[in-house]
């Protein structure tokens, strides 16, 4: 690298990612956000009671939290790693 001509190379941007845990705290996966928020558009068109919330974590990394619950099973609980949005009122 001549001095001053190039720019030192910037570390990657962090992946989008929504992580899956059930309502015992286990982690089931990961899924992209689209793929997510598509999901959640589905239960909430079905009438599914979905709970959600904005926060943020130790850093100040806005999270995104969604509830999914399920009667017959576990719930899906969904963390976003992505930029926080307002929460969405029936």
């Amino acid at each position: 690298m001549e001095h001053g001509t190039d720019k030192p190379p910037q570390p990657p941007s962090p992946t989008a990612v929504a992580i899956a845990y059930d309502n015992h705290g286990s982690r089931w996966g990961t899924n992209t956000p689209e793929n997510a928020d598509t999901l959640i558009a589905q239960e909430r068109a079905a009438g599914t009671p979905i709970d959600e919330w904005n926060t943020v974590d130790r850093d100040g990394q806005p999270l995104r939290v969604v509830r999914i619950p399920d009667s017959d099973w576990l719930d899906t609980i969904f963390v976003f790693t992505t930029e926080a949005r307002p929460a969405v009122t029936a």
